[in-house]
């Protein structure tokens, strides 16, 4: 089904309910993207946890995604059309996944905080590995980002 153009909230409630499909996920493989606009800031529903949240539009997909899983999930579409959340906790402990992150996008981290890097992500560039997780209940299949890496010059 190809995606169509944005529609209102109401116009969407309007769509036959039996004619809704459930989205495909991402297929698995590298890919390379752009951060899309500042990152986001929040906490987990459960625990509280705080954490960044960084949108990454795809630009092009790499040699190890299967052409026929890519050209399914794409349809009509472009991959330019496509994006992809990536979560970072930010505790003590973790906070070494997000610097890597930071770093793999291409950011300078010597004599900087953080936060200071953070600034700096619109529009960076990274490339990032897709991998397949099952839901709980294992009804349904979510891509997520299992890693980044930096794009080679």
């Amino acid at each position: 089904m190809a995606k169509q153009p944005q529609a209102s909230f109401e116009s969407i409630l309007d769509v036959p309910a039996d004619k809704v499909e459930r989205p495909k996920p991402a297929p698995a493989g590298t890919f390379d993207c752009i951060v899309r606009g500042m990152y986001e800031q929040g906490e987990s529903s459960q625990k509280k946890t705080p954490f960044v949240r960084f949108t990454y539009a795809f630009t092009g997909a790499g040699e190890d995604v299967d052409e026929d899983a890519l050209k399914e999930w794409l349809g009509d579409d472009s991959i330019a059309g496509r994006t992809i959340k990536d979560t970072y906790y930010t505790t003590p402990d973790a906070l070494f996944r997000l610097t890597d992150t930071l770093a793999n996008m291409g950011i300078e981290l010597d004599g900087k905080s953080v936060r200071a890097a953070l600034d700096e992500t619109p529009n960076a560039n990274v490339r990032i590995l897709i991998g397949h997780r099952a839901s709980e209940d294992g009804q349904q299949v979510f891509a997520e980002v299992k890693r980044t890496l930096k794009i080679a010059d």
